[in-house]
């Protein structure tokens, strides 16, 4: 969406869900993290342990992150497995890639490729013009499957729950009450809303493409640096033991989660993710944008003045974190230097990993939530270290990835 008026309502219908007080009191959230962690996730990383094999941990990092915003948007059952279906996970990821080096027509001339499309010139591979439709698919079931469930649950936003059900209230959720709320309100006069079918789907694939490969990526290159600070691993798990309850696996047959407040008020755990989120972040490309038309008052913008409508400028936040007179050193990985005193909030000011402002992420504290709850669970149980990282180094595009695609750690019982 380029105009602000659409961006603006759609972005309303679902930024209560993702406030930071709603994450982190809600109660599917909240059994959601549960369920992964300690069902699907820990055990994954026990059994490595306990076999002395080694885990690719690139591709789960992306299993865990679709596991976790697929249970949000549609709740936990109608969600995706990709931490157990390693068969279709491999399947989908590879899809996913393969999408990569053509992604340049489809974002940057939509019309063109379509138009070039028609008589005859695709400039996308047929394969992967394939792989799309299968995405694409895949989240509409994602997404009816979710709205069956729907019709027969009762939870409103605060997550309260009626005693003789298990209702579901999740993003989904919200969204479609939200297009049927807008619908109520036309008059006879005005013309029907078109079905909300796909517009909600393709919200859905938004965050669900977004919220697996900026958390998979981010927890990847963290987990890298900390596997080269084997004393940092140990101050940090000094910290996690002071959660109550702690986040150990096996602990009892009936394991509970801290509350999320807790996990969230801890300095150095805090910090960790804060500067891999500066120095590695996921999408460190331009972010585009369009100056408004106004004619009686153009545009000024970082010193150049009289700037017409429709000129698309943009910023980047892989320039901002390297600014040395904000980030000394900036190309160091120092978590410590968010400990500092931020003289006149500088520091703050210039981060922006999740951007800013109304086109700012939406899912910026259901990332952080899940990212520092996942770090907290592997660091209280296992030590890592480094087996193969050749290739680490990011890739120079929009999406900032290994550059071949992979990590592999060893992981010990502490």
């Amino acid at each position: 969406m380029t105009d602000s008026k659409p961006h603006s309502i759609r972005k309303r219908m679902i930024s209560n869900v993702y406030s930071k007080s709603y994450v982190q009191s809600s109660l599917e959230m909240h059994k959601l993290s549960e369920s992964l962690l300690f069902d699907r996730y820990l055990p994954i990383l026990d059994a490595a342990a306990n076999n002395g094999t080694h885990v690719d941990v690139h591709e789960l990092n992306f299993a865990v992150a679709m596991d976790f915003i697929t249970a949000y948007l549609f709740g936990l059952e109608n969600g995706s497995n990709f931490l157990d279906d390693v068969h279709y996970r491999k399947h989908w990821l590879e899809l996913y890639d393969s999408r990569r080096s053509n992604e340049f027509w489809l974002q940057e001339l939509p019309q063109a490729t379509s138009f070039l499309s028609k008589i005859g010139l695709p400039m996308v591979p047929t394969r992967v013009r394939a792989a799309n439709i299968e995405i694409e698919d895949w989240c509409l079931k994602l997404c009816e499957k979710a709205a069956a469930r729907g019709k027969h649950d009762t939870t409103d936003p605060s997550g309260s729950r009626n005693a003789t059900q298990t209702p579901v209230f999740t993003v989904h959720t919200q969204l479609s009450q939200s297009f049927d709320t807008q619908a109520a309100k036309l008059s006879p006069l005005d013309p029907p809303s078109p079905p909300a079918d796909l517009p909600i789907a393709s919200e859905m694939m938004d965050h669900l493409l977004a919220g697996h490969e900026t958390i998979g990526i981010t927890m990847t290159y963290l987990l890298h640096e900390l596997s080269q600070h084997p004393s940092l691993q140990s101050s940090l798990r000094t910290e996690l033991l002071t959660l109550s309850p702690p986040l150990k696996h096996p602990e009892s047959f009936h394991p509970s989660l801290p509350p999320p407040n807790t996990i969230d008020a801890l300095p150095l755990l805090s910090v960790v993710v804060t500067e891999t989120l500066r120095r590695h972040g996921a999408l460190p490309g331009p972010q585009p944008r369009l100056t408004p038309y106004h004619p009686a008052t153009p545009t000024t913008l970082a010193g150049y003045t009289h700037i017409p409508g429709g000129v698309r400028v943009s910023a980047q936040a892989y320039s901002l974190h390297r600014n040395a007179e904000v980030f000394p050193e900036p190309e160091e990985w120092r978590p410590e230097r968010w400990l500092e005193a931020d003289k006149d909030g500088e520091r703050s000011r210039w981060f922006w990993a999740f951007g800013s402002g109304g086109r700012g992420c939406v899912g910026r504290w259901f990332a952080l939530q899940e990212m520092k709850l996942l770090v907290a669970a592997i660091y209280t149980n296992f030590t890592t270290s480094i087996v193969d990282d050749e290739g680490i180094a990011q890739n120079d595009g929009y999406v900032g990835g290994p550059r071949s695609n992979k990590l592999v750690l060893k992981f010990e019982r502490v």
